[in-house]
């Protein structure tokens, strides 16, 4: 879904929007880690859900179009009750990309549809403006701070019929992430469940540990949660406030493992991005590790009951 990019075709051009429902300042952009690892925003609600922005500052379309170009991808959060797209869900969704043109005072961008699930829970990525012309570029990028926002305009609900969502006029959000520059800070943090087996039939949470002045923990589901098929699902929680969720903020890249006991080789996964931790929040994933994978007996991830988590944490930036 959204626009698509047919062989011998470039991106389309940008057009003026509408001001946004959610902005993204990103301050000393040009700092930015131009990898290939999008950037998540922390979520922000809009119509009772959970959204977040991907950034993506170096994306190249099809071979005949190689030039790198800043995109954008619109997600939504998975979980229960009214804040998370549940399973059997299924929402068509309008809306806008835009980036703000600071001699104009006006945003431009495109417009875009996706049919959202919870396994679909991204957009495909919109071409906005190619990255080297970004960054020469006095109009879009302004003491070094792009702005970035996105527009829902409509949300039609698929299945189940019955339900139905009306799109809110609420007061714009707005988020700024500042970029650090090198060197970046780095924290890890291990814990041993010694009596894992003997929890192992429903969600548990470990104890929570201190790291840059902030309470963490882990949120564990043996069997997996309500998205996983057969793995255990692992995430890294945040202690923080919805009231106040930027209260603190912090762009991270996040790695969990699961350690191997016995051989050293263990099972870690890093997030496919940068993500920002603020409020009460966690990132991680449903289907962490296949469950063949952690009772086989030969890798170590079990030694008896005992089984022994880390996360480590490269501090990127700060949101607000």
């Amino acid at each position: 879904m959204g626009n698509s990019f047919a062989a011998g075709s470039a991106p389309a051009l940008l057009a003026e929007t509408q001001d946004p429902c959610f902005t993204w300042k990103i301050h000393e952009f040009s700092v930015l880690p131009m990898g290939d690892l999008p950037i998540n925003c922390a979520p922000f609600i809009f119509s009772g859900y959970r959204w977040f922005l991907q950034l993506s500052p170096v994306h190249r379309t099809l071979p005949f179009f190689a030039i790198p170009y800043v995109t954008l991808s619109l997600g939504i959060a998975r979980g229960q009750g009214c804040l998370g797209l549940e399973p059997g869900v299924m929402m068509a969704v309008v809306f806008e990309f835009s980036i703000y043109n600071h001699t104009d005072r006006a945003y431009y961008g495109c417009k875009a549809t996706h049919n959202f699930d919870v396994k679909h829970i991204y957009s495909k990525k919109e071409c906005l403006i190619p990255l080297a012309k970004l960054l020469k570029s006095p109009d879009f990028l302004a003491d070094d701070c792009c702005v970035f926002g996105v527009h829902i305009l409509k949300i039609d609900v698929i299945l189940p019929e019955e339900m139905a969502i009306v799109v809110q006029k609420n007061a714009p959000a707005v988020q700024n992430l500042f970029i650090d520059k090198l060197p970046y800070i780095k924290w890890s943090y291990s814990v041993t469940i010694g009596n894992f087996l003997e929890q192992f039939a429903e969600r548990f949470v470990t104890y929570k540990f201190e790291l840059d002045g902030q309470k963490w923990y882990f949120g564990i589901y043996p069997c997996g949660n309500r998205y996983s098929n057969n793995c255990l699902s692992l995430f890294l929680h945040l202690d923080g406030s919805d009231e106040v969720p930027h209260e603190y903020g912090k762009l991270v890249e996040l790695t969990l493992s699961i350690l191997d006991e016995r051989r050293g080789k263990h099972y870690t996964r890093r997030c496919p991005g940068l993500v920002v931790f603020a409020g009460k929040c966690h990132w991680g994933w449903s289907e962490f590790i296949p469950l063949t994978m952690l009772f086989d007996p030969s890798r170590g991830y079990l030694v008896g009951s005992s089984c022994t988590l880390k996360a480590e944490i490269v501090m990127i930036g700060s949101s607000s």
